[in-house]
């Protein structure tokens, strides 16, 4: 595990131009700083989904506050999602905008262009209205996904409520027809949450619920759902937001597996107590596999090892959930080819990376 002085030897060394060699490193802190001052170039990111789209909740329970604010949830999303376009790097990806209380196209999706989108998320009410009918909405969404090539990042906003029946059914078969991984962005009551949870898992092994306020308070949700630092290259930031002291060595794991090894929770017991001693902290874990298997047996299982880690900071060292944000890419993105058992073995791997100071 990096110190803070090592990891701040790193930065400068970058800045001064030091010909230091660095550790491959996939998982990244990304800062909106990072994009706008050119720290990140797009030839430094690997695209993991091809289309984006954003389908909205505008019906009348989007008009509460969100939690520990005053402002509505549906005004909330809206701003937020107006701050990451202003910095969004153009990577290639298809992006469009929806509501589906009720279906209404604000934005195709065609490629990326920041300004037609931030014209779209103008048009966004401002209060929302009537009731939310998400059966009928993925329903609709089946006519935009059809023609589109790909992998397709849906992130769908939901309260866990909704009229005109059960969208359960509808989301399983646009999961197994269409390569789709759903975001579902929740606002949903704990109980409604926990139910709502349980039916986005068992979509497939990319789908995955993000509490709205985790979602705003931790913008990584939305670049690690469509890119992913290339391996190769290593970014050095501007800020002390993404190097902020140490990273975990990498985590590697047998084939098939996802127990940790005693030294695997040492590192994961240092990480808890930088954690614990920087509140405002937060750590980035991302499980990755070699290329045998199916591709979505590789995300289950790189999603598993995302989760042991999690679970081991969550339950041993009582790391909040908010604090932990979690991506899992199965195959994507190696370290080096799996062309041997050695290097095989290097890419069953879970990378972490600390940001938020």
């Amino acid at each position: 595990m990096k110190t803070m002085s090592n990891a701040r030897n790193a930065l400068l060394a970058g800045i001064v131009g030091s010909a230091i060699a660095l550790p491959s490193l996939a998982v990244e802190v990304v800062t909106q700083e990072d994009f706008v001052n050119g720290v990140i170039k797009k030839e430094q990111l690997v695209r993991v989904a091809d289309n984006a789209i954003f389908l909205l909740d505008t019906s009348s329970s989007m008009n509460g506050d969100l939690k520990g604010t005053e402002t509505p949830k549906i005004q909330a999303v809206s701003n937020e999602l107006k701050r990451r376009n202003s910095y969004f790097p153009d990577v290639g990806i298809n992006m469009g905008l929806y509501t589906y209380t009720t279906w209404q196209q604000i934005a195709p999706v065609v490629p990326y262009d920041r300004a037609k989108i931030a014209a779209a998320l103008d048009t966004v009410p401002a209060k929302g209205s009537g009731p939310t009918p998400l059966k009928y909405g993925l329903e609709k969404l089946e006519d935009v996904l059809k023609p589109l090539k790909g992998r397709t990042a849906v992130f769908l906003f939901s309260d866990g409520e909704y009229t005109g029946g059960s969208p359960a059914e509808v989301a399983k078969r646009l999961a197994s027809t269409y390569d789709v991984c759903f975001y579902v962005i929740s606002t949903a009551s704990p109980n409604k949450e926990t139910t709502l949870k349980q039916d986005v898992a068992s979509l497939n092994a990319c789908s995955r619920l993000i509490p709205l306020a985790d979602f705003i308070n931790r913008p990584d949700y939305t670049s690690g759902a469509l890119f992913d630092v290339r391996v190769t290259e290593h970014v050095v930031t501007t800020t002390d937001k993404k190097i902020v002291g140490l990273k975990v060595d990498d985590i590697n794991f047998a084939n098939n597996e996802t127990e940790l090894s005693a030294k695997d929770k040492s590192e994961l017991d240092e990480l808890s107590v930088y954690l614990k001693a920087n509140p405002k902290a937060y750590a980035v874990i991302a499980g990755y596999t070699d290329n045998s298997g199916s591709r979505d047996h590789n995300e289950g299982l790189s999603r598993s090892r995302a989760e042991m880690v999690a679970s081991y900071l969550k339950t041993k060292d009582g790391i909040d959930d908010s604090r932990l944000v979690l991506f899992w890419y199965g195959p994507d993105n190696p370290i080096v080819a799996n062309d041997t058992p050695e290097n095989m073995a290097k890419n069953r791997r879970v990378e972490v990376n600390v940001g938020g100071l």
